[in-house]
């Protein structure tokens, strides 16, 4: 066990996660909204989102993109906020499919916005929907179905040095990536070890919020060799920035902080602009 330090609160339904330059891009709940920490500052919200944001990723333009599940009175959609902080819907249907619950979100090593579309209810006994991939081109607003998986709940993804896409199912408790000859399990958990947000250090080992863990695993050679935890919180998401490993934890609404000992991958930021956002 690695001791950590709480550095904010009041972030309950904290999930999305992300660093760049000394800022800690953050979304939570109650209701939805964008928020950024920095060591001098701490806490300041950028923008009201409603419904459930989820994911966050930085973009090449300056602006955060977003994996916006929904609420009663917000669709389901990729969401764009630009540096002054206008929020803008990018999609909420790609290829002709309607969005229902996007969970996470990366650019890809092609400059895509690549996201998991999470369907259904969070109960594997009721829930017959499969889960989807997308990939999202920002300057033409066209997108692809990429993967089209089974009932597991796809929750987090991201791509690991050698540009391998890598995502978590939330009901196999797995981590799985696409191989040279397609997709495979990357890790199997243990029990309660249900993985969620990721990242990936530049030791190459894998980085997991484990919600019911209360933890981040570590992940090597398919293998947990190290955790990270969080008291008895719902562990979320987690990034690094600089050597430290940042965790956001749901439950409690709380912002750890870790000695990761090692920094994170380069940022991949995608390619151009949005000519459609605002």
């Amino acid at each position: 066990m690695y001791a950590g330090e709480i550095i904010a609160e009041g972030l309950l339904g904290a999930t999305g996660l992300a660093w760049a330059e000394g800022t800690l891009w953050i979304t939570a709940g109650g209701p939805g909204r964008l928020l950024r920490w920095t060591e001098a500052h701490g806490l300041a919200e950028v923008a009201g989102l409603g419904g459930a944001p989820g994911g966050v990723a930085l973009g090449g333009d300056g602006a955060i993109y977003i994996a916006q599940s929904g609420g009663e009175r917000t669709p389901a959609a990729i969401v764009r906020v630009s540096a002054g902080g206008t929020v803008s819907v990018l999609a909420t249907s790609v290829a002709g499919m309607t969005l229902e619950a996007p969970a996470d979100l990366a650019f890809g090593p092609d400059g895509r916005l690549y996201f998991t579309d999470t369907r259904g209810p969070a109960k594997p006994a009721v829930n017959t929907l499969a889960g989807r991939i997308f990939a999202y081109e920002l300057d033409s607003g066209e997108g692809t179905l990429i993967r089209r998986l089974g009932p597991v709940c796809p929750a987090g993804i991201g791509f690991s040095g050698e540009g391998e896409l890598y995502w978590s199912e939330v009901f196999t408790r797995r981590l799985m990536r696409v191989g040279p000859e397609g997709p495979e399990v990357a890790a199997e958990l243990p029990e309660y070890h249900t993985p969620a947000g990721f990242c990936f250090g530049s030791d190459g080992r894998l980085y997991t919020a484990a919600r019911y863990a209360h933890c981040v695993a570590v992940i090597e050679d398919g293998y947990v060799v190290r955790r990270f935890e969080c008291s008895r919180g719902l562990v979320t998401n987690c990034c690094i920035g600089g050597t430290s490993l940042y965790v956001a934890e749901a439950e409690f609404g709380r912002l750890w902080r870790f000695d990761a000992g090692v920094t994170g991958l380069p940022l991949l930021r995608g390619h151009g602009l949005s000519a459609r956002a605002v």
